[in-house]
């Protein structure tokens, strides 16, 4: 059964969107702020038990995030921030996404990330899903 890992939440300004939650939530930063290789800045956020959610901004101006946020940018969403992805853990990847196929989902796969796939939100009600297979190395970190 899945369990959430995660929420990304879409900030225009990230270093803004850091101070925010702080001052807000109490959340502190619990990683570094990093560089993706779609195209956005992320930084981990949370607290001393660890990792709640993930902001992330465009770092480019061609990068799908930039394009969602100016997508949904206006009244109900200024300037295109809110919730961006779900994180879930799936035991089986390939079964996971199978099972969202067969359920009607358009899912992504990357050589690159053999453990992770992405179901697009046009598919899904608007939102975004990273389904991520943990490795056994990994399942020892928590």
């Amino acid at each position: 059964m899945p369990k959430f890992q995660y929420f990304s939440v879409a900030v225009r300004d990230l270093e803004a969107g850091i101070k925010r939650y702080e001052a807000m939530f109490g959340l502190k930063q619990t990683g570094e702020i990093f560089e993706q290789r779609w195209g956005f800045r992320g930084v981990m956020m949370g607290t001393d038990e660890g990792h709640m959610l993930e902001l992330v901004s465009p770092g480019e101006s061609e990068s799908a995030l930039k394009r969602f946020m100016d997508m949904r940018s206006g009244e109900v969403y200024p300037d295109g921030e809110g919730l961006y992805l779900v994180g879930m853990e799936v035991e089986d990847i390939g079964e996971a996404v199978q099972r969202a196929q067969d359920a009607g989902a358009t899912v992504t796969l990357e050589e690159e990330s053999p453990n992770s796939a992405w179901v697009h939100p046009l598919s899904n009600g608007n939102v975004f899903v990273e389904l991520n297979q943990m490795s056994d190395d990994e399942e020892g970190d928590d």
